[in-house]
């Protein structure tokens, strides 16, 4: 199967998943990265703006929030991939961006890497190896093949995979998270 049959079906397959499990795996998942040694040394943390059907990210930076963490948000500067991440300190911080996702405003700080650095990383799957295919514009791939902090995938267990396609483009995550696990991935 092609990667644009492979999106399809997944997109599919997510769909399905009712709504109210979502919510509770959600929050397994969301629970799980943010009692990670990870997250707790982790000073910034770059996160990705939720569309109705991706995991939702809310938890997450609710509880950045509660423990002064700073949260930077990915700008999508072109439709080749390439974006940059900006701290965002409250939705007024958030205008609707490329694809109708919010995203950072102009005038918001440019993220600078430090120490303990983390990413939260979207995909529709994840295959045991780190491998994630997400929407085909290698946005996520081309970042993460130049940040140094640790890449967490959070995946419902029903769209992970033993295997998925790859490219030499594509970049693995560090650890990836379900609702009923957390694997660290040999880089």
């Amino acid at each position: 199967m092609d990667k644009k049959a492979l999106r399809q079906s997944l997109k599919e397959k997510r769909r399905n998943i009712p709504k109210e499990k979502k919510v509770i795996y959600e929050k397994q998942i969301s629970n799980q990265i943010t009692e990670s040694k990870e997250f707790q040394n982790a000073q910034q943390v770059l996160v990705f703006s939720s569309s109705n059907e991706e995991f939702d990210t809310r938890y997450i930076i609710e509880c950045c929030k509660s423990e002064n963490k700073a949260v930077f948000y990915p700008l999508c500067l072109d439709n080749c991939g390439n974006m940059k991440f900006f701290k965002v300190n409250s939705a007024d911080d958030l205008q609707i961006g490329m694809y109708g996702i919010n995203e950072p405003k102009p005038t918001c700080k440019e993220y600078e890497s430090k120490e303990n650095d983390i990413i939260i990383v979207p995909c529709l799957s994840v295959d045991k190896n780190g491998y994630r295919i997400g929407y085909g514009k290698g946005y996520y791939d081309r970042f993460l093949n130049d940040f140094n902090g640790v890449s967490i995938c959070p995946c419902y267990e029903e769209l992970l995979t033993d295997e998925l396609p790859t490219d030499k483009y594509d970049i693995k995550v560090n650890i990836i998270v379900t609702q009923n696990s957390t694997k660290e991935v040999i880089l």
